[in-house]
């Protein structure tokens, strides 16, 4: 099997099919351009799928970044599509609002296509912003952005349309929020408590409480907070819990290790338990993992990728990733943050001093970019030589299966939330960490994970991921073209030729060919476009299949 830890490849450029224009063309574009009039139906969002900030709601009135909203927009996608549908699915033709001179822009899409706006990006002047003067081309065939459109924009109707595909997911937030995936883990858990062997929340995901929930809130203060219990392990392990904030943190910023200041804070603003309910502050208290796993004494934990490749069916993908590794030594009767969290932000002084040309522990910039950053080969070569594990085959025989496994539960547990749309898809940066007996801990995920090339071997590793990612999102574009060009010119054939006349034809039975146009507009792979040999994704989720074979046989039949 192929693993991108292997850091030595040379990163291809992005497959394309040669697509005979026989078989890749409409019979009779003005006839096609009626027939998927007819077939292809607007469907607005659903407010409950929004999760913008604290308010389910979209916010479709307010400009954002000078882009007009475009009522046929979707109509001209389906015209350039039906009069050029070779270059639709063979030129890649993006929308993306990354800076200028980032690794997405620069070196990934320029690279495998066309820069649809080059001068567009967030540095635009704030009264550019508020205007509506941008128009999408309908040429575009991928929005890949750094931030949610669907809350400014119709999706399938503005942008986004079924001959195209976006990168995010409407409703994820049960997913990408620290509140939200802790509540889906809980209620998933409640399905298993009789069979733990097939998921155990107390062997997954350090136990959470949501202080804003008045039952959770009263049971982490009366049972834990307020006990002799705490109080002796406080003694032994100093840190017990760290408290996040449950939405709309990132890079550590929420997160603080419950010390005795913080402690003296969070009993004073719930009144040691007493304003349980009333309280409406977005915390999460959360179990502290007493006994991690170290490296030479420093804490780390790993950042793995996954693709939601489809929602329609669900389809996920699993990718290998890297350990970010502390820089400082660990030591838990620190009150320094960055001492006792593995968050890269954190360290970001020392960074500093060491692009200066300073040295930081004794290791120059160089030194310490590879020191905080270890693929999963090395850490297998680490624990083999410290005697910690026995298996020369450890990565495959364990840590990868644990790692898809729990990627499967997690899915499991937040994707019913999830808008069911073929255009839609989404990477995500999963957080995990072993303790010193190597048990596995899911911390969170991340959506719109930052993709910056901070070291030669990170970009050379974020390169050749982002091209397996397009390789993989765009099959499914093409091999949903495929199918609509065919089912197209199968009604051209047998409902319109034999009767000349009809200018503007009225399909027959429209509402069964709706049911059969939404089946083939499905994402599956047409065999000329499944990934490469080489491509680092590996899929363990595709609702397109049954049993066992759905979750790439990680859960057992009695498990599902």
């Amino acid at each position: 099997m192929y693993h991108t830890q292997r850091m030595g490849f040379i990163t291809p450029k992005l497959n394309q099919v040669e697509l005979p224009e026989d078989s890749y063309r409409f019979r009779n574009p003005k006839l096609a351009y009626y027939i998927l009039t007819q077939l292809d139906e607007f469907e607005p969002v659903p407010d409950t799928t929004f999760n913008l900030f604290n308010n389910p709601h979209n916010v479709y009135n307010q400009p954002y970044l000078s882009l007009a909203q475009d009522e046929k927009y979707c109509s001209k996608v389906r015209a350039h599509f039906i009069d050029n549908p070779t270059s639709m699915m063979n030129q890649y033709n993006i929308f993306t609002e990354y800076d200028k001179g980032s690794l997405v822009r620069e070196k990934i899409i320029k690279r495998i296509g066309k820069d649809m706006m080059k001068n567009l990006t967030h540095a635009i002047p704030d009264k550019v912003k508020k205007t509506r003067t941008t128009f999408f081309s309908p040429k575009i065939n991928l929005f890949y952005t750094i931030y949610s459109l669907h809350p400014y924009q119709h999706l399938g109707k503005h942008y986004a349309c079924l001959y195209q595909q976006y990168n995010h997911i409407p409703g994820q937030g049960t997913l990408n929020r620290k509140d939200m995936v802790a509540e889906s883990i809980w209620d998933y858990a409640e399905k298993y408590k009789t069979r733990p062997h097939c998921f155990n929340y107390d062997k997954a995901f350090p136990e959470t409480w949501s202080l804003r929930n008045k039952e959770q809130c009263q049971e982490f203060f009366d049972k834990y907070f307020n006990t002799q219990e705490y109080q002796e392990l406080k003694k032994k392990h100093r840190i017990v819990f760290i408290r996040k904030i449950g939405f709309g943190a990132h890079r550590a910023e929420g997160v603080q290790p419950v010390n005795e200041e913080e402690e003296a804070q969070i009993r004073e603003m719930w009144g040691n338990g007493t304003k349980c309910g009333t309280v409406k502050k977005n915390y999460l208290m959360q179990r502290y993992i007493l006994n991690p796993l170290l490296l030479d004494g420093h804490k780390f934990d790993f950042r793995l990728y996954m693709i939601v490749a489809s929602t329609n069916p669900l389809i996920l993908y699993y990718h290998d990733g890297f350990l970010r590794v502390s820089l400082h030594k660990y030591d838990v009767t620190s009150n320094d943050k960055s001492v006792l969290l593995t968050n890269t932000e954190l360290s970001k002084e020392l960074w500093k001093k060491a692009a200066k040309g300073e040295k930081v522990y004794g290791m120059n910039e160089t030194e310490l970019r590879n020191f905080q950053m270890w693929n999963l080969t090395r850490l297998q070569d680490y624990l083999l030589k410290v005697g910690k594990i026995k298996d020369p085959n450890w990565l495959d025989n364990y840590l990868r299966p644990e790692f898809k496994k729990a990627m499967v539960h997690l899915l499991r547990a937040t994707s019913h939330a999830f808008l069911k749309r073929s255009q839609v898809f989404e990477l995500f940066g999963i957080d995990f960490m072993l303790d010193d007996n190597l048990n596995l801990w899911f911390i969170e995920c991340n959506s719109g994970p930052v993709l910056k090339g901070t070291s030669e071997e990170k970009e050379r590793f974020l390169t050749k991921m982002l091209l397996d990612q397009f390789e993989i999102v765009f099959g499914y574009l093409k091999s949903r073209l495929k199918r609509i060009i065919r089912y197209t010119n199968q009604l051209i054939r047998e409902e319109i030729e034999g009767n000349p006349g009809l200018e503007k034809p009225e399909l027959s039975d429209i509402e069964e060919k709706r049911k059969v146009f939404k089946e083939i507009t499905k994402n599956y792979f047409e065999p000329e476009f499944e990934p490469s040999p080489t491509n680092g994704f590996v899929k363990i989720i595709d609702e397109n299949l049954d049993g066992t074979e759905r979750y790439a046989g990680l859960i057992s039949k009695e498990c599902l």
